[in-house]
């Protein structure tokens, strides 16, 4: 029972410095981490008071330095001056049909508004349907077209 609670005793100061040791640990910079996270060869666009704005694919992270493709030379960026980071995201194909198609589907009830069908022609009636999807379709087609051409920049750090 004397040894246990010796040890015990013993225990706690070490479990004491274990801890402040471990707050005292450096914080990781979160602009290597979040540069590191992304693949070679992705667009990023790096702002810093010294730097300016700087953009171009990412080709290398070490040593506190960002390795950028640049015309005519490739451009080494200290990480310490980068102030904020962004990378070029994906287009807005989804948005684009969305609209596309809403705007296809009131053109296409306008072409077919002044169409009139006998009473049981089915082959009129499935016409004008298929002329109406047919256009609803077209404009989603287009606006998918036009939005997955449109980029954005996405803010990446802080």
């Amino acid at each position: 029972m004397l040894l246990r609670t010796h040890s015990s005793l013993a225990l706690a100061p070490m479990i004491a410095l274990a801890t402040q040791a471990a707050g005292q640990a450096a914080q990781p910079d979160l602009r290597v981490l979040s540069l590191r996270s992304m693949q070679v060869g992705r667009t990023v666009r790096v702002v810093g008071r010294e730097i300016g704005r700087l953009s171009g694919p990412l080709l290398d992270v070490r040593e506190g330095t960002l390795w950028l493709q640049h015309q005519p030379a490739n451009r080494m960026v200290p990480i310490a001056g980068i102030d904020s980071m962004w990378v070029k995201g994906g287009g807005h194909a989804a948005a684009g049909a969305l609209v596309g198609g809403l705007i296809g589907s009131v053109v296409g009830l306008a072409v077919v508004s002044g169409k009139q069908c006998q009473r049981g022609d089915t082959s009129c009636v499935i016409g004008i349907y298929v002329e109406n999807a047919g256009i609803a379709l077209g404009g989603m087609l287009v606006g998918a077209l036009i939005g997955s051409g449109t980029k954005n920049w996405q803010l990446r750090y802080p």
